[in-house]
């Protein structure tokens, strides 16, 4: 449990504090250019394999596991910056399905972490 808390705290941290600077949340808006958005990937990737290795995981599996995490962050965002780029309305806020947008976004990102965690159970 504690690692799975650690993954989502480094989820936080990536996306909703100063280390998603001001490049990145324009790149990821409208899902482009790719550069600034894969390095918001790396981010994730990085604190989330700190995490695994600090709290016992295999290293390979670790750096396995932050490398899923570096390339699906990055993806999942492009798609939801691509979204938003062809239908202007998911934009705005007042939009409930920009919401809806959102949601599912995190969904996403929920998985893909759940996966990592369930991946570093004992089998």
């Amino acid at each position: 449990m504690k690692l799975l808390l650690a993954l989502f705290f480094c989820h936080f941290l990536a996306d909703y504090t100063p280390l998603s600077d001001r490049k990145i949340l324009a790149a990821k808006r409208f899902g482009r250019p790719f550069t600034p958005i894969l390095a918001h990937g790396v981010m994730h990737g990085a604190l989330m394999g700190v995490a695994m290795i600090c709290l016992g995981v295999d290293h390979i599996l670790a750096i396995m596991l932050a490398l899923c995490q570096t390339w699906s962050h990055a993806g999942i965002d492009v798609l939801k910056g691509r979204l938003n780029a062809r239908y202007a309305s998911l934009q705005s806020p007042a939009n409930v399905v920009h919401w809806m947008v959102f949601g599912l976004d995190q969904y996403a990102h929920t998985i893909v972490i759940l996966l990592m965690w369930y991946a570093t159970l004992p089998k």
